[in-house]
């Protein structure tokens, strides 16, 4: 889960996002920008017009550079 930070809400309904990060520690560098395997959904099942581009996945440093995150994440417009 993140942690640290403002809840994530979807652009689509405004309900409650969850992220998921695994990162592979095993042979990369130590410290530095780790680049984890991230998982976005709805924390609950909930009728949304971007349904469709969730889950979110991907690589990336930070959920927010998911390819797909700036049309997901973020109250809704």
């Amino acid at each position: 889960m993140v942690t640290g930070h403002r809840p994530l809400l979807c652009r689509g309904c405004a309900g409650n996002l969850y992220a998921v990060c695994t990162v592979d520690h095993s042979g990369g560098k130590a410290g530095g920008n780790a680049v984890g395997q991230w998982e976005v959904d709805h924390e609950m099942p909930v009728p949304c017009p971007l349904s469709g581009l969730l889950p979110l996945t991907g690589t990336a440093a930070s959920v927010h550079d998911l390819p797909g995150a700036e049309e997901v994440l973020g109250p809704p417009v």
